[in-house]
């Protein structure tokens, strides 16, 4: 029998929790894709095979424990998601430090790493920025290989606001799987698959999160142009901030942000790579654009540009949320001033790329988003 085998790792998440309550939502069909991509099309030795293997029963593990959570505090259950601020887009388009400067105003509640990767007990007020789990969280994130690389990149940490992945994950319908390894046809299962239930235990995490732990959600993942409908079926009243960026830098940003962990994989190839995640970029972007136009009311959707965030990001801060009808107090203000002394662009390092790396252009790619770059008036990256 496989260490990927679906059953094998339950038993033995029911095993490492001395729990056996899956609840009511579905995520047989997403395990069993991911776990067939694993074992047949992701190249993987024996090793690699336990590593993922590893990985799954955590995931399961927490389902278990979120699960029994609900069951041991119904009141969990009674949580409202009350209009969400949702920001999203292209990636490398400013999103992660926009989703930072948003969480600056009084009252704004940013789901953190730690939280998201072991969110059960349900964090509490009390012991929320002392709590023992963020110093577990913050060394797994340290001993990961190539994470200084990543820091220049994506900076991680347990106490920062990170995107939606952790509310996610859980459900087997995530994207955020393909980074890793090559499997095509789970790609091809999760274009196909009906979204709402994802964003079903994507609610349910956020209610835990908050019960004990209220505010005003921001949220953040570049990923959701994939399922807007169901984001949208979720949370009705979700404010959407959509930022945008020239192509020619974000895509062979993106592909070397993700190819700093795929490359781990076997067989990877640079150039095929370049072509495989680039598409990814595209078809996401181009099914969001789609939904919005039929989902979202103008008045629920902001643009924000890179070009604004980089010069401007206190303003574009206020501009956002004065547009959705919110001020940000002085405190808050100077909050987000002091955030960004203290988080330069370079603190980490600096990335650097280069499209032909991945057997890309600069020129191509611009062309081959014209239309997006023509809607949105995407211009090149200003000198700051």
């Amino acid at each position: 029998m496989s260490v990927l085998d679906a059953e094998r790792l339950r038993e033995r998440a029911a095993q490492q929790t001395g729990l056996s309550g899956w609840g009511d939502l579905p995520f047989e069909a997403g395990l069993e894709a991911l776990l067939w991509a694993l074992e047949h099309e992701a190249g993987l030795g024996e090793q690699a095979k336990a590593a993922a293997a590893a990985a799954t029963v955590a995931l399961l593990t927490k389902r278990l424990r979120l699960v029994e959570d609900r069951r041991q505090h119904p009141d969990i259950a009674a949580e409202e998601i009350v209009a969400p601020i949702v920001v999203l887009g292209l990636p490398r388009s400013g999103t992660t430090h926009l989703h930072s400067l948003l969480a600056q105003r009084d009252g704004s509640r940013v789901p953190l790493q730690w939280e998201m990767s072991l969110p059960s007990p349900p964090p509490e007020a009390a012991t929320y920025e002392t709590d023992p789990r963020i110093v577990e969280v913050q060394a797994a994130l340290d001993a990961r290989p190539g994470q200084a690389e990543l820091m220049a990149i994506h900076p991680f940490g347990a106490t920062r606001a990170e995107q939606c992945i952790g509310l996610l994950d859980w459900s087997f319908i995530n994207s955020a799987f393909l980074a890793a390894w090559r499997m095509p046809s789970y790609y091809e299962w999760f274009l196909a698959t009906d979204h709402r239930p994802a964003y079903e235990h994507h609610r349910r995490m956020l209610q835990q999160l908050q019960w004990r732990v209220p505010g005003d959600w921001v949220l953040k993942w570049p990923k959701h142009v994939y399922s807007m409908g169901a984001l949208l079926a979720t949370y009705p009243d979700a404010r959407v901030v959509w930022t945008h960026r020239d192509p020619g830098q974000v895509v062979p940003s993106v592909v070397d942000f993700v190819g700093t962990v795929r490359r781990m994989s076997p067989g990877f190839d640079p150039v095929r790579f370049g072509a495989e995640w680039s598409k990814v970029e595209e078809v996401g972007l181009l099914r969001g654009l789609a939904e919005r136009d039929r989902l979202v009311p103008p008045e629920r959707v902001i643009d924000i540009h890179y070009n604004e965030i980089v010069a401007d990001p206190e303003g574009a801060v206020v501009k956002i949320y004065q547009y959705f009808g919110m001020d940000v107090d002085e405190d808050g203000r100077k909050r987000i001033r002091q955030f960004q002394t203290d988080n330069p662009q370079t603190k980490h390092g600096r990335h650097t790329y280069a499209a032909e790396d991945f057997g890309l252009s600069v020129e191509g790619l611009r062309e081959r988003f014209g239309t997006y770059i023509d809607r949105f008036g995407v211009e090149p990256d200003r000198a700051h």
